[in-house]
């Protein structure tokens, strides 16, 4: 029978979701757990916030990395959807902008036939 899941505290958890939002923003996601212990050993503060939530004695990044893998996708997620709206948003303003000269154009030509 499998061991219970470890429960990894509060602020461990906080810390894992900056620590993946951080690197989606930057592009070099840890893929593995080797690798998000070296980004882990080279972030003093961060390191040092881990090891207070038990990081090194109660879990490694061994047991971290699938929290850490649910937070990268969480960060990758919010960072598609929150471009979409903002596009969407800006093709309105172009699109009722161009229809807003079409029509100061068509006014200005009618108003000088009519001279």
């Amino acid at each position: 029978m499998r061991p219970p899941r470890y429960r990894f505290p509060d602020q461990v958890r906080t810390i894992t979701r900056s620590m993946a939002a951080r690197m989606v923003h930057d592009g070099a996601v840890a893929t593995t757990p080797e690798e998000l212990d070296a980004w882990v050993a080279s972030a003093p503060d961060t390191r040092a916030a881990l090891r207070r939530g038990g990081y090194g004695a109660a879990f490694t990044a061994h047991d971290l990395f699938p929290l850490f893998q649910v937070f990268v996708a969480e960060a990758e997620g919010s960072r598609g959807s929150a471009g979409s709206p903002q596009g969407s948003s800006q093709k309105r303003w172009l699109v009722a902008l161009l229809v807003l000269l079409v029509v100061v154009l068509l006014v200005a030509v009618v108003a000088y036939t009519r001279r």
